[in-house]
């Protein structure tokens, strides 16, 4: 398994805002391919992770006129320190967010809320992350 894990959040950001409703807008997929992720396609993506491991989201408008940021990230894998994501900037004019999955040693399914941004609003979706041994 690789070291890195890219997830990538594509959302429909005229149809979030027209629904006022992210979780039908948003799909996510991660370079995994048949290592155990699954849901793919949907908000709710469970990547498939072990401790040690860089997860890398970014995020793209369906629309490329559109506008989309990540803003931040809560629930279990913030509070339990599972994954602390950071915001970074990997090549010029291109914001990410990573974090290094450091469960020292526990296993199991956690879930987190990714907060996303545009045209002047907020909303989240709670994707998971599965810790393996």
């Amino acid at each position: 398994m690789a070291n890195q894990i890219n997830v990538l959040i594509v959302v429909d950001v005229e149809g979030a805002l027209a629904s006022g409703d992210l979780s039908s807008n948003a799909y996510l997929v991660d370079t995994n391919k048949f290592f155990g992720s699954y849901s793919e396609g949907q908000e709710e993506l469970v990547t498939s992770c072990t401790d040690g491991q860089i997860i890398i989201w970014s995020i793209t408008p369906v629309n490329p006129g559109d506008n989309a940021e990540i803003t931040g990230f809560t629930g279990q894998i913030i509070d339990q320190k599972i994954c602390q994501p950071q915001q970074i900037t990997p090549v010029p004019g291109v914001v990410a967010w990573s974090g290094r999955v450091e469960s020292q040693g526990a296993t199991g399914r956690y879930q987190y809320s990714c907060t996303l941004s545009f045209d002047g609003r907020s909303m989240s979706f709670d994707p998971f992350l599965q810790v393996n041994a």
